[in-house]
């Protein structure tokens, strides 16, 4: 055994659990501030307003641009009060900007998708997330005099970002974490659902839907920066193996460690079920339209469950809250100018902040945050053709 391998195991037994708890929690940190406001709507955008007949609201293809935002003066629940740590901040500040459309490829053939580019800030940094949906839908049956019609929709969603980083340092004893980065953090949806819609009278209509999903989360590379005896290390993470490396020449009393290795498994820690576990999801809501003249009412309620594995069992084996139920409510009121576009604005509520529509941001340093509630408003415009 030579002398820097005792050396380096000797700061191993002295700082590694720090390193690595601090670094898993300031990881969580940058999600932890997309828990903390506004969000989108329910599991894949806009589910709670499924339709089976979806040319009675669009046409027969349509161009959506709208913009949603949280604030504090939006912030009607008080998320940010109820916490101390974002008390009187901007943490949880939310905007996007997205865009959506469909098209009916034939008689009871209907292809959509959308496009979103999120941000949301903590007190000192700004995250931005890139949101993406593509869906076909399909009409089983016309409505007739027996049964209503019936839709089958299935789609592919997800949130995904180049990286995630943080120059917020995070100090905990023994350790301090000076910057954090994570590379291509990501989730992905694969989900069908069945929706029929009856029409209640010339102004009315009623849908109903059940579906069922999975989900999947991934990440490419998990980093941070740490000072110790003054001298500046890079760490890195692949798979459960931590990898210090000095950052830059450092001279320091009683010598300076060049490397170390561990193993976050040996702390109770497992990296890769904590933040990129997989599960499945099952969701029903119902829906109604009324029009009159140029107005178009619509309002939206969806109960959604997610069942996660790896993530879920090791909240529960460390007594932490675990949550997955989410219950969404949409409002939408829409006003046509001509035949041809139409403004409208939207208000979306949910029982539990981004349970189901942001799934990459719950992790098991963040789940006690999801049993906030949360609102997202938006402002937009339809285009017809």
């Amino acid at each position: 055994m030579t002398s820097d391998y005792r050396s380096a195991k000797a700061l191993l037994n002295a700082i590694p659990r720090c390193l690595r708890l601090s670094l898993i929690s300031k990881y969580s940190a940058v999600f932890s501030v997309l828990a903390l406001g506004g969000g989108a709507v329910c599991s894949a955008p806009l589910d709670a307003l499924l339709t089976a007949v979806p040319e009675q609201v669009y046409g027969k293809s349509y161009l959506e641009l709208s913009s949603g935002h949280m604030n504090g003066r939006l912030d009607f629940f008080g998320i940010r009060q109820q916490d101390p740590s974002t008390a009187d901040t901007t943490a949880g500040d939310y905007r996007d900007a997205r865009l959506m459309g469909g098209v009916l490829l034939a008689d009871k053939t209907w292809l959509s998708g959308g496009l979103w580019r999120r941000a949301v800030s903590d007190s000192s940094d700004t995250y931005f997330y890139t949101s993406w949906q593509i869906a076909g839908q399909y009409r089983l049956h016309d409505e007739d005099e027996r049964f209503p019609a019936f839709g089958l929709h299935v789609s592919a969603w997800g949130n995904q970002a180049a990286a995630t980083q943080t120059n917020s340092p995070v100090v905990v004893p023994g350790a301090k974490l000076n910057t954090v980065r994570i590379e291509k953090p990501a989730d992905k949806q694969l989900q069908a659902d069945l929706i029929a819609s009856w029409t209640l009278s010339p102004a009315t209509r009623l849908s109903g839907f059940v579906g069922l999903g999975s989900t999947a989360l991934s990440y490419a590379g998990l980093s941070a920066t740490t000072t110790r005896n003054g001298c500046n290390y890079q760490l890195s993470f692949r798979g459960n193996d931590i990898y210090g490396v000095l950052a830059e020449p450092c001279t320091a009393t009683g010598g300076v460690i060049q490397q170390f290795y561990d193993r976050s498994g040996s702390y109770g820690i497992d990296v890769a079920n904590e933040i990129a576990w997989h599960g499945y999801f099952i969701q029903t809501g119902l829906n109604s339209t009324w029009q009159y003249g140029p107005w178009t009412l619509r309002a939206g309620y969806q109960l959604y469950s997610v069942r996660r594995k790896q993530v879920d069992v090791i909240l529960s084996a460390r007594g932490k809250a675990t949550f997955s139920l989410n219950q969404n409510i949409i409002t939408d009121a829409s006003y046509s100018f001509n035949s041809h576009w139409n403004t409208f604005f939207r208000a979306q509520l949910s029982s539990n902040l981004f349970l189901d529509e942001l799934p990459v941001t719950y992790n098991t340093a963040t789940s006690a945050r999801f049993g906030k509630k949360y609102s997202v408003f938006t402002l937009g415009m339809r285009l017809h053709f």
